[in-house]
């Protein structure tokens, strides 16, 4: 089985420290299997990871687990679980979240805690518009003591990286109805450096990402909708990630969809809603890049639960 390590000497880098630093803290158009913030293939059902805006728009307590194996035979490949809650305040119009996110890359380990805090107005009869903030830390940490390395005697692969805290905080907009939604979001504006990380004197940083989001509902009969959706992840001096999906709903109760991730991999996913509160998803991701040689896809896993502690019904599972 293929690990991390023997992945990185086949694109040629060759410190395995920096590289595997920069492949947690930064996007790279050389090293293509580098990713820095968590890539979900369900993001439609739960926004809340990257915008803090979303915060309350499904007018109830709102807890969604998600948990993804990336790049399955690679030893050392990301796996990420994510925690998160939010609901609308007594006054509707304010509400709060909270994100709990564990991420692995090889040794690397990466927790984010944040909190949400999102204001919502009237725009229409049947639309309205938040502003979010998102505030919190991420805590990184490495050892590397376990690596195969070609210099054994090199001092830096025995020195840990032991729970560095990264303060961060960020903002978005969420204009939604029954029918639509359209997002915009910078989840961490600093940039911060982490210690001991940098690749040929360039230091290894957090990278300021800009999220786009947007999807409909089409309402064909009583038996089925069609929803599409959109994600546009932009990274500087990196190009644009683009996903593309489109579900189908039938009687109200069961998703059925995939999607393209652009120059990477396409997606398939289920999802069935037990009760209208009660969600069950699960996606696959099929790698089209280079990548794809030496993996056997992604797997990932969706719980979804709403408690109606406003007293407002589920007529119908929420479609956003």
């Amino acid at each position: 089985m293929l690990n991390i390590y023997e992945l990185f000497m086949k694109y040629k880098v060759l410190n395995l420290k920096n590289a595997l630093v920069s492949c947690a803290l930064m996007f790279s158009s050389v090293v293509v299997i580098g990713q820095q913030d968590a890539q979900f293939s369900m993001y439609m059902f739960n926004p809340l990871t990257v915008n803090p805006a979303y915060a309350g728009s499904r007018d109830a307590l709102s807890v969604s687990l998600i948990g993804k194996n990336q790049w399955v035979n690679i030893n050392g490949a990301p796996t990420t679980a994510t925690l998160s809650l939010h609901t609308p305040l007594r006054n509707e119009a304010v509400s709060v979240g909270l994100s709990v996110i564990q991420d692995e890359i090889g040794p690397t380990q990466t927790t984010g805690i944040y909190g949400d805090l999102a204001y919502r107005i009237k725009v229409s009869k049947n639309s309205s518009l938040a502003f979010g903030l998102k505030g919190g830390v991420d805590i990184f940490s490495a050892d590397f003591g376990d690596l195969r390395v070609r210099d054994e005697n090199d001092r830096q692969y025995f020195t840990p990286i032991q729970n560095e805290v990264m303060p961060n905080f960020g903002f978005g907009l969420y204009l939604n109805s029954d029918k639509y939604y359209i997002g915009l979001t910078v989840p961490k504006i600093v940039q911060n450096e982490l210690e001991g990380g940098s690749v040929n004197g360039a230091q290894a940083y957090q990278a300021r990402h800009l999220f786009l989001t947007a999807g409909r509902t089409f309402e064909i009969n009583s038996v089925f909708d069609i929803v599409p959706s959109a994600l546009v992840k932009l990274v500087e001096n990196t190009r644009p990630t683009i996903d593309m999906n489109v579900n189908f709903m039938f009687y109200d109760k069961i998703w059925i969809g995939g999607g393209y991730r652009i120059n990477d991999s396409f997606v398939g996913n289920l999802v069935y809603h037990f009760t209208p509160q009660f969600r069950v998803g699960y996606a696959y991701d099929y790698n089209t890049s280079e990548l794809g040689e030496f993996n056997a896809g992604s797997h990932e896993i969706m719980l979804g639960y709403d408690l109606d502690f406003l007293g407002k019904g589920f007529k119908s599972p929420r479609r956003f």
